[in-house]
């Protein structure tokens, strides 16, 4: 018996996803837990662009795209998913897939009650903003991250990504001290530093120190992981702050000799 799961969205979500069922399914399997091996677990990913990860640069899109290929993930690019059913999705060219299960990871949509709240609003339900984050309809409400489309450059805006929720919520701490002390706010400027996939165990792939003018520093495998590691624990900083990431870091490790690598309660 095979256990089909389709994924609807290439982006970072549907391939990181894609890879840890695989890996699940080994160690399910490993502990006896269920008889469906990863050679019974068919995985369609699903994506409506020309190739998985259209947010990030080709070469690491290629380098995924091959890595899940030889994992065993069947890619369907140009593909778009026009109905789920319970046990298929219909493609856009009427075509079906058949799945037992169907996750959804395509795109993002904030919540529906930002829509209600008489400001303007883009077709998924984000906040329209100036530069300066604040609504183009009142200057005193401010909305950024997934919430908010802030426009960047010409004919663009910023993307939905963790760095840049992190970077706009830095920009708009200065720019609320600065409304109050009367000073005019200062525009914000995304900057793109680079994105790394994991696929759980088996890889890493991504680019760092991007720029303008520069294509960043391309990195898979070992050193890849531990830089995606090393983000991870970044991001726990500024929001935890040192001690509890510390405290953190080090039961952590603990906890790779003392538990299993799954709960499994």
């Amino acid at each position: 018996t095979t256990l089909s799961v389709g994924i609807v969205g290439g982006g970072a979500t549907g391939v990181e996803l894609a890879a840890e069922l695989l890996d699940v399914s080994r160690l399910l399997n490993a502990y006896g837990v269920t008889n469906v091996d990863s050679d019974q677990l068919s995985v369609h990913l699903i994506e409506a662009a020309p190739r998985i990860l259209p947010g990030l640069s080709e070469r690491v899109s290629q380098t995924v795209h091959q890595e899940l290929e030889r994992l065993g993930v069947n890619i369907h690019v140009d593909t778009a998913i026009k109905r789920a059913e319970a046990d298929r999705l219909v493609t856009g060219d009427d075509e079906e897939i058949e799945t037992d299960l169907n996750v959804w990871a395509a795109g993002i949509m904030a919540p529906p009650f930002l829509a209600e709240l008489g400001l303007t609003v883009n077709k998924k339900h984000q906040v329209c903003v100036e530069q300066t984050m604040q609504s183009v309809d009142d200057p005193h409400i401010f909305a950024m991250g997934d919430c908010a489309s802030c426009p960047q450059g010409e004919d663009a805006t910023v993307p939905p990504r963790a760095q840049a929720a992190h970077q706009q919520a830095t920009a708009l701490a200065k720019n609320l001290a600065r409304a109050l002390e009367g000073k005019p706010l200062a525009p914000f400027k995304y900057k793109d530093h680079g994105s790394l996939v994991s696929l759980a165990r088996y890889d890493a792939v991504g680019n760092l120190m991007r720029g303008s003018a520069s294509r960043g520093l391309f990195l898979e495998g070992w050193l890849a992981r531990n830089a995606y590691a090393s983000l991870y624990r970044m991001h726990q900083l500024s929001i935890h702050g040192a001690p509890r990431t510390g405290l953190t870091w080090l039961v952590d490790k603990l906890n790779r000799y003392l538990k299993p690598r799954m709960k499994l309660h």
